[in-house]
């Protein structure tokens, strides 16, 4: 179908999480507006709870409960239908605050899920095309990657579980198919690219009879505002519905392309009725092109929520690491992340072990792996990763944020500016907040002093140029291809540089 992936290995990483990452992200920023009215293009939209079920600020809903179940499974190593309908019935038998009505009554009915999913859809012939098995396809591609044929059988059976009507199953297929395609073959997030084109790349695993209908559906949507739209609980407008959100927002000019995610999922949710899953249903399709790195740091932080038990809580990082680990048939890497309890004695270990840079500006420190403990014992109460980390390596207590920036390629940092742009953005918030702030990555060699000039830059009103030679001095020059990232950092709310 699509060939060889044209995509570097870590920009494939970072967008297999960004299709698990972003619809839970759109699910969370959706669920304090579910059911309401459209609201205006310029009505603010943030992650703020509330809902008809009571949602925390940042708390995923049924959605991606649903989805964290079949991620799970896909984590461990196994795609095995039958052992994701078990995961589906242990979630629903811990009663969740929100369940659809068709996957509560396919769920809360005795028998093979198969048959009786399928006994429900011939029983409501007009009424079993809900969205609720679109809403939690966002990671079946990462069982199968590069293998659309594969992808598409899981994504029909997964559906059939609960939704076993056609336009269910094809909606999946579409979406899940779409999703492999983009990670493996979208170009740079500097050049343009079809949403739709590659919605319609699943239409070859479809039956033959219904790809014309579906044709039609994606040109419909692809030409539309998400907002026509409006009977978003059927599936049919909930695709056409996440696909118009994409395809209808504007891809911001200028260094920052990938902020379209957050754009076009406040979009989403503006639509309003089924708004939170719209969001995250347009949440995995703008994930699997932009990344996780796409994904507003303002909102990573504060995602959370359940899959099949009720605890522990997940959040952002969970799944993460489970999104990697389902891209990968479940295998760590060689170094056993993630899952990891530390990677620091990983990093101590090295060869060349880091040298215990640090410096301290404008009252944030930055440093490296060496320097993290004693940060940490001095009361850091809020840290900044920009390598991998362990799962023990930062207490519980302390705010901890991990960034997926590269020291490698350019072309590992398809995000680069809207990155650094959004970490700086994080590190001022938090100090502004009171915080201590602890930023560092192995060495402190390269990205570390590259967020630190971003930070001058955007906050504390340093030419670029100045900033990355305070920050080079202190720390280490970064690797130019860096340092032009910080280049086109752009100045945000600034105190004064010292005279």
């Amino acid at each position: 179908m699509s060939g060889a992936s044209t995509t570097p290995p870590r920009v494939v990483t970072d967008r297999h999480v960004g299709a698990v990452l972003a619809a839970a992200a759109g699910d969370a920023l959706g669920a304090g507006y579910e059911f309401g009215p459209p609201l205006p293009d310029d009505e603010p939209v943030y992650p703020k709870g509330g809902g008809g079920f009571g949602w925390a600020p940042g708390e995923w809903t049924d959605d991606t409960q649903m989805a964290a179940c079949v991620l799970a499974v896909l984590a461990d190593g196994s795609a095995d239908v039958e052992r994701i309908g078990a995961s589906f019935r242990e979630w629903f038998g811990n009663g969740p605050a929100d369940v659809g009505v068709q996957t509560s009554a396919v769920l809360s009915t005795a028998g093979d899920l198969m048959a009786v999913s399928q006994a429900f859809a011939d029983a409501h012939p007009d009424g079993a095309a809900g969205n609720g098995s679109l809403m939690r396809t966002s990671p079946v591609a990462l069982a199968a990657p590069g293998d659309p044929e594969l992808i598409a059988e899981l994504a029909a059976g997964i559906s059939a579980l609960t939704h076993a009507d056609p336009d269910c199953q094809d909606a999946c297929v579409l979406w899940s198919v779409a999703i492999d395609h983009q990670v493996h073959h979208a170009p740079g997030s500097d050049l343009p690219w079809s949403f739709a084109d590659a919605v319609r790349v699943g239409l070859d695993q479809l039956p033959v009879g219904r790809r014309d209908r579906w044709a039609a559906l994606i040109d419909e949507a692809a030409t539309s505002s998400p907002r026509e739209f409006r009977r978003n609980g059927w599936v049919v407008h909930a695709f056409q519905a996440a696909l118009a959100a994409a395809c209808d927002t504007p891809v911001p000019a200028g260094p920052d392309p990938a902020a379209h995610l957050q754009l076009a999922l406040e979009a989403a949710v503006r639509c309003g009725g089924d708004t939170d899953t719209v969001a995250a249903i347009a949440g995995a399709l703008l994930g699997s092109r932009w990344g996780a790195t796409a994904v507003p740091s303002s909102w990573r932080r504060i995602l959370h929520g359940h899959a099949a038990a009720p605890t522990p809580r997940l959040n952002a990082g969970d799944l993460d690491a489970q999104a990697r680990l389902a891209a990968a048939a479940g295998r760590p890497d060689p170094h056993g992340w993630p899952g990891r309890a530390s990677m620091i004695d990983h990093y101590l270990a090295l060869p060349v072990p880091p040298p215990g840079r640090h410096a301290e500006l404008h009252g944030v420190r930055f440093g490296d792996v060496v320097t993290l403990g004693p940060a940490l014992q001095d009361g850091i109460d809020s840290v900044v990763s920009l390598c991998r980390m362990g799962t023990d390596d930062v207490p519980p207590h302390v705010d901890h944020l991990v960034v997926g920036l590269h020291d490698t390629e350019p072309e590992d940092n398809p995000n680069l500016v809207l990155l650094l742009e959004d970490v700086a953005d994080h590190i001022q918030s938090q100090h502004s907040s009171g915080r201590r702030v602890f930023v560092h990555c192995v060495a402190a060699e390269n990205r570390t002093p590259t967020v630190a000039a971003a930070w001058l830059t955007r906050h504390h009103g340093h030419h670029p140029d100045e900033a990355l030679h305070i920050a080079g001095e202190r720390l280490n020059p970064p690797r130019m291809f860096l340092a032009d990232g910080v280049r086109a950092v752009r100045p945000g709310a600034s105190e004064p540089a010292p005279d």
